[in-house]
C-alpha cells in the first residue's frame, strides 16, 4: 500500500508543480528526456584511445536500452576522423602520462591531438585536451577544440568543473540551383541583372518578415562562416556505486556564436535524486534551460530574445536480478513561446529470460527536445545564419526488442521503434522568388535555391526496424554491424527530406601481430530525396569505404595511415555539397 501511495504521488506531482510554475513570472528552458547517466568527467590521458573531444560532462539524458541502435548513423562529415592509433606498451612498463598525434594528407587534410593530465592523483584529476581536424582545399572545413576538466573525489560524492572552447571554420562551397534544377552561378547572374530582386520563401517569422534581396546581395553574401563555442560548468554528484541516496546538481553556461548570424547563450541547470523505497527506487530528475539570443544586426535577424523550458521526470523503479520496470512521467513546460505543456510517458521494462543469453525489453516513452543553435548547426553547418529551429515534441514512442548471445563473444540486438513527432524539421535549400519583372529572368532563373539551408516542418510518424551485432575474438578480431530500415509517413510533404530509407554500417579491426593492426569501415545510406520548390530530387546513395593500418615501432611511438572514400563516390550529405573524394591521411602518435 505504501508503494502504491508513492507511485500515485509521483504521477500527480507534475500537475501540482505546473500551478506553482505558472504562478511565478520566471523564464525557463529545456528538453524533457531527463533520465540521468553517470559519465566520468575525465579519462586518464595516458589511456586515451580515441579522438579527444571538448569535454562537456553533463549528466546527460539516457535513452532507452535500444537507443544505441536507433540513432542515425554518424556519417554526415565531409572528412573522416581516425580512431587514435593504439599505443602498444610493453608489459610491466609504467604507462606514459601524455599523448599526442599528428597527421597530414592530400587536400591539405590535417589532424592533431594532444592530451596531458596536469594533475593525476587517485582522488583529484585535472586534464588538458586539444583536438583539431580539418581540410583546407576548396571544400574547406576545420574544427579545433580544447578543454580543461577537473575532478575531486570525496568519500560519498564527486565535485567536478571545467572549461571548454572550440572554433569551426567552413566554406559554403555547395552549388546554387534554379527552378529547373540546373546549377546557377550567382556572380554571372549578377553581372547581367544585378538589380533584380528576390523574396525569401518559407520563412517562419519570429521578429521580422521575409526580406527582399538583389542578385548582387545573394552573389556577394559571405562565402564562408566561423562558429565559436564556449562552455563552463560546475557540479557535484553521488558516486556511481552509491546504494542509498543518489543525487546530482550541475550548472553550465555555454555560448554559440555565428560570425555571420546570431549568438546563443544558454544557462542549463540540472538536478535530481533517487532513493530506496522498500527495495525499489523512487526519484525525480529536473532540468531547466534558459536561452538568450542577440545579433549585431537585429533588424535583419529572425530570433527569439529569450525563453525557457523546464522539465521534470518523476519515476519509480523496480529492480530485480532477472527483470526491472521503470514507471514515470515526463513533463516539459515552455515559457514565452512554443508549447506551454508537453507531457509524455516514461515506462520501460526488461526481462532476462535466460540470463547472459537472452533478454526482452520494451516500453512507451516520448519527449520534448530543445533544438539549440549549437545542436542544429552541428547537425547541418550550412544552415542559413539566422535560422532558429523550433523545438521538437514527440507525444509518444513505442519500442521493443530482444538481445541474444547465441555463441561466445557474439551479441545481437534487434529492435523495432515507432514514434509520433508533432513538428519534425527537415532541411531544404533556401528558396528565393523573383519579385521584379525582367525578361532576362523570366525562365528558370525566376526562382533560386541557394547553398544555405532553411527548415520546414511537418507532423510525422517514424517506424524504424533495426539490428546491431558485435563479435570480439580475444581482442584480436572485432567486428561491428548496425543496420536499419526507416519508414516515414509525413503529413504535409511528399517525402521525409534527406532521410534515408536504409542505413547500415560495418566496421572491423584485426590485430595481425602484437604491433601491427588493420581496420576497415563501410557505411551505406540508401534512397534519399531533396526538395527544390515543388520538385523532389533523388540523391545519390551514400556508399563510403575506408581502410587503415597502424604499426607500433616502440612502446611510445606508433605510425598510422588511413585511406578514405576508396571508391571516390561523390555522394552528398546535403543537396549541392559533394563530399571529399578519395583521400589519404598518414601520421604518427606519441606517448610521453
Amino acid at each position: 500500500m505504501k508503494t502504491l501511495k508513492y507511485i500515485i504521488s509521483l504521477l500527480v506531482l507534475p500537475v501540482c508543480t505546473t500551478a506553482t510554475l505558472f504562478a511565478q513570472d520566471t523564464i525557463m528552458d529545456r528538453n524533457v528526456t531527463v533520465e540521468r547517466e553517470y559519465k566520468p568527467v575525465i579519462q586518464d590521458a595516458g589511456k586515451i584511445n580515441s579522438v579527444p573531444e571538448v569535454l562537456e560532462p553533463n549528466v546527460e539524458k539516457t535513452a532507452p536500452t535500444y537507443s544505441e541502435f536507433n540513432l542515425p548513423l554518424n556519417a554526415d562529415f565531409n572528412i573522416h576522423t581516425l580512431p587514435a592509433a593504439e599505443l602498444q606498451r610493453q608489459k610491466r612498463r609504467e604507462p606514459k602520462a601524455g599523448f599526442t598525434r599528428l597527421g597530414f594528407g592530400n587536400n591539405v587534410n590535417t589532424l592533431a591531438d594532444f592530451a596531458f593530465p596536469i594533475v593525476n592523483k587517485p582522488d583529484i584529476k585535472l586534464d588538458f585536451l586539444l583536438n583539431h581536424y580539418g581540410t583546407f582545399d576548396s571544400k574547406a572545413h576545420s574544427v579545433t577544440k580544447t578543454s580543461l576538466a577537473f575532478d575531486k573525489y570525496f568519500n560519498s560524492f564527486d565535485l567536478y568543473a571545467g572549461l571548454g572552447g572550440g572554433h569551426e571554420y567552413l566554406k559554403y562551397y555547395g552549388n546554387n540551383f534554379n527552378r529547373a534544377n540546373s546549377i546557377t552561378n550567382l556572380d554571372t547572374l549578377a553581372a547581367s541583372v544585378a538589380a533584380a530582386n528576390y523574396l525569401e520563401q518559407d520563412l517562419v517569422p519570429i521578429n521580422r518578415l521575409p526580406s527582399t534581396f538583389s542578385v548582387s546581395n545573394l552573389a556577394n553574401d559571405s562565402a564562408s562562416n566561423t562558429f565559436w563555442r564556449f562552455n563552463a560548468f560546475v557540479g557535484f554528484r553521488s558516486l556511481p556505486l552509491a546504494t542509498g541516496l543518489r543525487y546530482v546538481g550541475e550548472v553550465k553556461y555555454s555560448v554559440f556564436d555565428s560570425h555571420n548570424g546570431l549568438s546563443e547563450h544558454m544557462i542549463k541547470t540540472i538536478g535530481g535524486f533517487d532513493t530506496k523505497r522498500e527495495n525499489n527506487r523512487l526519484g525525480i530528475d529536473l532540468e531547466m534551460d534558459n536561452l538568450f539570443y542577440k545579433s549585431d544586426n537585429p533588424a535583419l535577424s529572425n530570433f527569439w530574445n529569450s525563453y525557457t523550458v523546464f522539465a521534470m521526470n518523476p519515476f519509480y523503479s523496480i529492480e530485480r536480478e532477472t527483470w526491472n520496470i521503470r514507471l514515470g512521467v515526463k513533463s516539459a513546460f515552455s515559457f514565452i513561446h512554443g508549447r506551454p505543456f508537453s507531457p509524455s510517458a516514461d515506462v520501460n521494462a526488461e526481462w532476462k529470460a535466460i540470463p547472459k543469453y537472452f533478454s526482452v525489453y520494451g516500453g512507451v516513452t516520448g519527449g520534448y527536445s530543445v533544438n539549440t543553435m549549437d545542436k542544429m548547426f552541428a547537425e547541418n553547418r550550412y544552415l542559413f545564419p539566422d535560422v532558429r529551429v523550433k523545438d521538437t515534441y514527440s507525444p509518444y514512442e513505442f519500442f521493443g526488442g530482444v538481445k541474444i548471445k547465441p555463441i561466445y563473444n557474439l551479441l545481437i540486438d534487434a529492435y523495432v521503434d515507432y514514434r509520433r513527432i508533432d513538428n519534425q524539421y527537415f532541411f531544404v535549400n533556401k528558396e528565393y522568388k523573383l519579385t521584379t519583372s525582367s525578361a532576362a529572368l523570366a525562365g528558370a532563373d525566376s526562382t533560386i535555391f541557394t547553398n544555405r539551408f532553411n527548415v520546414i516542418y511537418s507532423g510525422a510518424d517514424h517506424l524504424k526496424i533495426g539490428i546491431r551485432a558485435n563479435y570480439n575474438l580475444r581482442n584480436l578480431i572485432n567486428v561491428q554491424f548496425k543496420g536499419a530500415y526507416n519508414k516515414w509517413d509525413v503529413s504535409s510533404e511528399a517525402y521525409a527530406w534527406n532521410k534515408p530509407k536504409w542505413e547500415s554500417d560495418l566496421s572491423a579491426t584485426v590485430r595481425i601481430t602484437r604491433n601491427f593492426s588493420v581496420d576497415g569501415n563501410i557505411f551505406v545510406e540508401g534512397e534519399r530525396f531533396a526538395k527544390l520548390g515543388d520538385m523532389s530530387v533523388r540523391m545519390r546513395p551514400k556508399v563510403d569505404i575506408n581502410f587503415g593500418a597502424s604499426y607500433s615501432y616502440f612502446d611510445w611511438f606508433t605510425i598510422f595511415a588511413k585511406v578514405n572514400n576508396v571508391i571516390n563516390n561523390p555522394y552528398q550529405n546535403f543537396y549541392g555539397y559533394d563530399v571529399q573524394g578519395f583521400n589519404v591521411l598518414a601520421g604518427a602518435a606519441f606517448s610521453f
